[in-house]
């Protein structure tokens, strides 16, 4: 089985994720940033596995656009959901503000994974919201959630064992 990972990344977590990701999954996966995904053909994959990370609840419009423009073919093929977001807000609300309801509601697996926060990366304001987040959350520094990574991960190689079986 020959799986994709499209994600797209602000802050580099979501790249992160894709790469715990692909080193979890038993088969061949690529990894294919949102920036490059543009001359891919996805139909050559049995499995499409779409990431995004969210800043206020948004995620890049490069990746949305790409959904849009690529809905037919990802409805018709098997997929998979992850987001790179505050864990505190309901996985739904922040699901339906990347992904439309039909790729929701198709999907075989949709988790929010966390986010990291790196406050000396970035440029000057984007290291001061960095550091306001982490004072709004109680002086805690949010990291990925491996046991979440990981419990996706096995959904896919539930999966892949059916389809080989």
């Amino acid at each position: 089985m020959k799986i994709a990972i499209i994600y797209s990344t602000l802050i580099k977590d979501s790249k992160e994720s894709a790469k715990m990701l692909k080193e979890l999954i038993n088969s061949e996966v690529v990894l294919i940033s949102i920036e490059n995904v543009k001359d891919v053909c996805l139909l050559k994959y049995n499995l499409i596995i779409l990431g995004g990370s969210t800043y206020n609840n948004k995620v890049q419009g490069l990746f949305k656009r790409y959904m849009s423009r690529n809905i037919k073919t990802l409805l018709e093929k098997p997929h998979a959901l992850y987001l790179n977001s505050d864990e505190n807000i309901d996985i739904n609300i922040n699901l339906n503000k990347v992904f439309t309801r039909e790729i929701i509601e198709s999907s075989i697996v949709s988790l929010n994974f966390g986010y990291n926060i790196n406050t000396d990366t970035g440029n000057f304001i984007e290291r001061r919201k960095s550091k306001k987040l982490i004072e709004k959350n109680n002086n805690e520094i949010p990291s990925l959630n491996k046991r979440k990574i990981e419990e996706f991960a096995r959904a896919i190689n539930d999966l892949i064992k059916k389809r080989v079986d």
